[in-house]
């Protein structure tokens, strides 16, 4: 279920941040770029990192997607309940240990597509930054 909209008119128009040179607000490369290897470094442990080749989302290690689905997917438990004969209850609970475990791994993915996202944002924001700073420093 996706969070609710905030209402436009509940937002302040002055957030800090939002006049540079009001706030204060200055580029430093160097913060942005570690900002964006710990996370590259959080969605590694948090995928499996280990298990695919560098850059790939598609780790099979400790974590990933291909682990949960053979770990959290407790497919003994639920043919298990299942064979019970003349218990509702128990096919009941088995479909809803199915239901949830795939919600699971979609949120699961969802949390690594917003990792990516956020890791090629602040890729980019270094990129366009410094080409900005060049451009008004005369930098190379």
């Amino acid at each position: 279920m996706a969070p609710e909209s905030i209402p436009c008119k509940a937002l302040e128009d002055n957030w800090p941040g939002l006049e540079a040179e009001r706030d204060g607000v200055t580029y430093n490369e160097k913060v942005i770029k570690e900002c964006a290897k710990a996370l590259r470094e959080a969605l590694g442990r948090f995928i499996g990192e280990g298990g695919s080749a560098k850059g790939s989302s598609l780790a099979t290690g400790q974590g990933s997607i291909e682990d949960l689905t053979t770990y959290t997917a407790l497919d003994e438990l639920r043919t298990q309940l299942q064979s019970v004969p003349r218990w509702e209850g128990g096919r009941t609970f088995a479909k809803m240990l199915e239901t949830c475990h795939q919600e699971f791994t979609t949120t699961y993915q969802e949390v690594q597509k917003t990792f990516d996202t956020a890791i090629a944002l602040l890729d980019a924001g270094v990129g366009k930054y410094k080409n900005v700073s060049d451009a008004n420093t005369g930098g190379a």
